[in-house]
């Protein structure tokens, strides 16, 4: 795919969740062993636990991750991971929201896990007292993070049992 072709299928998945941006860090995503492909559609099962999110980036830098679902009812219910060293885990980081598996109650929704260089270590985040009307653009300016610097982003669809017939 061309840079341009790619920078356009991206700006269709952001669809105004945050400014359009080009992807400076890798990020490598795995739920259990299977490798996450962007764009690709999943089901609920594939990805109840937490996944494991390696990013690029210069060690000597720190990264935040958010990871949103903008179709939810209440969008945005987010997981927040800050001070990730690069090159690193964001295991390694500090979990301020943690992951709750997608679980959309209908139709598909995108998920996205957007990366964020941070200008200094993050301490001070203020608990969240809902994940409900989660803006991570408002999250990124009260912290100063910027644009994003990576993204990776998938679809889940909510499988349905068929009707049977009494």
């Amino acid at each position: 795919m061309s840079s341009s072709a790619y920078l356009d299928a991206l700006r269709d998945v952001l669809g105004g969740v945050v400014e359009p941006f080009v992807p400076m860090i890798t990020m490598t995503v795995y739920y259990g062993t299977n490798k996450l492909t962007n764009g690709r559609e999943l089901n609920v099962s594939m990805v109840k636990a937490t996944p494991r999110v390696l990013i690029g980036g210069n060690p000597d830098e720190l990264y935040t991750l958010v990871m949103i679902d903008p179709d939810a009812p209440n969008p945005n219910e987010p997981e927040i991971v800050t001070n990730i060293p690069g090159g690193k885990s964001c295991a390694e980081g500090t979990e301020f929201v943690s992951y709750e598996g997608p679980n959309p109650h209908i139709g598909i929704h995108r998920y996205m896990l957007i990366l964020y260089k941070q200008r200094a270590s993050l301490n001070d985040i203020e608990t969240l007292e809902s994940r409900v009307h989660f803006r991570v653009r408002a999250f990124a300016r009260e912290h100063n993070l910027g644009n994003p610097v990576g993204i990776a982003y998938y679809n889940v669809r909510r499988l349905t049992k068929k009707k049977t017939k009494a």
